[in-house]
């Protein structure tokens, strides 16, 4: 009994620290970014991703932005309105249900495009796992993370602790393949 007791004390102690390695560098993610890569990744899903990818083109208005996992009836209409964006070549990536799935449609843009970098633009809670989806199909690909910065509050601690064990079941998968 002491022997069960014990490993599950363990595994709860190992278990709080990952969640709070994981909520604080989810926390510190940031949207600066020193290289402005013309090819600009954007995973839907999150409030004010697209909107902060747009502010992300800065000076670079000759920027592809690739945005993932477009639900399939959506139109670039419906995202952007009547609103113009400058020179700013956007595709709607519409296969992806997942962030697995997310990396799979961005690689095979990448790849059909011959590009080696990208900025990625995601939630922060939500960036370390889509790095590492991507890296478990190309681990050559070149990212450069562009969190979008979520309120500190309750919602927030939430989705890390959801997005904690989403980490670990793409480490285990990493590990030992997919199950």
């Amino acid at each position: 009994m002491r022997l069960v007791s014990g490993f599950c004390l363990t595994a709860f102690i190992l278990w709080s620290i990952g969640c709070v390695v994981f909520i604080w560098n989810a926390a510190s993610y940031t949207d600066e970014h020193d290289l402005r890569s013309p090819n600009i990744v954007v995973l839907t899903g999150g409030r004010n991703r697209i909107a902060h990818a747009l502010r992300s083109v800065g000076s670079n208005r000759q920027s592809n932005i690739f945005i993932s996992g477009v639900y399939e009836k959506t139109s670039f209409r419906d995202i952007f309105g009547d609103a113009r964006v400058d020179g700013a070549r956007i595709i709607l990536g519409k296969e992806a249900k997942n962030t697995e799935e997310n990396a799979a449609e961005i690689i095979s843009w990448v790849k059909s495009n011959g590009i080696d970098e990208i900025l990625l633009v995601t939630s922060d809670y939500h960036m370390y796992r889509s790095i590492m989806e991507l890296k478990h199909v190309a681990c050559e690909l070149k990212i450069y993370p562009c969190a979008v910065k979520s309120k500190f509050d309750f919602n927030f601690l939430l989705n890390c602790i959801k997005e904690f064990h989403k980490v670990a079941y793409v480490l285990l998968k990493t590990l030992f393949g997919k199950f």
